[in-house]
């Protein structure tokens, strides 16, 4: 059913299951809003409203409260700039502000989440490298420390799906193989919207990390038609 919709569609229907009360997901959420182009996140926005007579953001804002929702709302409102373009005196100065709030562990101060939520992907990432060179370790290495809080948790997940999508799918891919009793919602999630993206670059660091081909593992754990169609659409890149 997934892999028969439009991606716009597609991302609307998964957005809305994730602000449902019984299937909430905001680690979904934060996928398809860091993951995408501005312009697919525009139109699975539009394909929202269209479907569900409402907006994400207004769904995203009931449903959610406190420091997530905080996150959540801009992250789900922005529509960010899509070049190359980087402003490199922007990113020394945004890298010494979020290098103060991972001291003073302010992780919910309103500039922090004003910069991850509003900046372009290519200058978040020139922020983050100018904060590893200067500051002698990654911004996530700091996030590790609380990782049992889930607004903590969320935070590492937008940056990650900023600015290395493939090692944010890859792990999600890894927990739903791994786990007993295979996570096929996150299984198929993750092969039916990527099949036409980036699947190639997930696929290599997925062999990276586990020293086993992707398809050898999805076949290792599931079975008949489910396992064939998965198998179809990882191997839809070379096509």
């Amino acid at each position: 059913m997934l892999w028969t919709l439009e991606p716009a569609e597609r991302d609307a229907y998964l957005a809305k299951e994730s602000t449902k009360m019984f299937t909430k997901d905001n680690w979904v959420l934060v996928e398809i809003a860091c993951t995408r182009s501005a312009l697919q996140f525009f139109r699975a926005k539009q394909a929202y409203q269209i479907r569900y007579k409402t907006s994400i953001e207004e769904d995203v804002a009931y449903h959610t409260s406190g420091d997530v929702r905080k996150l959540l709302v801009p992250l789900v409102s922005t529509f960010r700039y899509d070049g190359d373009e980087v402003n490199m005196m922007i990113a020394k100065s945004e890298a010494k502000i979020l290098h103060e709030k991972m001291e003073a562990k302010d992780y919910n101060d309103g500039d922090l989440i004003r910069i991850l939520t509003t900046r372009s992907k290519a200058q978040i990432s020139a922020t983050l490298n100018h904060f590893k060179n200067k500051f002698g370790t990654s911004i996530t290495k700091y996030l590790k420390e609380d990782s049992d809080n889930e607004y903590v948790q969320l935070l590492k997940s937008v940056i990650k799906c900023l600015t290395y999508p493939e090692k944010y799918f890859e792990k999600v891919l890894r927990q739903a193989i791994n786990k007993l009793g295979t996570d096929e919602w996150g299984l198929t999630r993750v092969v039916t919207t990527r099949a036409e993206f980036d699947m190639e670059r997930i696929k290599e660091e997925y062999l990276r990390r586990n020293s086993v081909p992707l398809d050898r593992a999805i076949a290792k754990d599931t079975h008949g038609d489910y396992e064939d169609i998965l198998l179809a659409l990882i191997g839809h890149g070379h096509a």
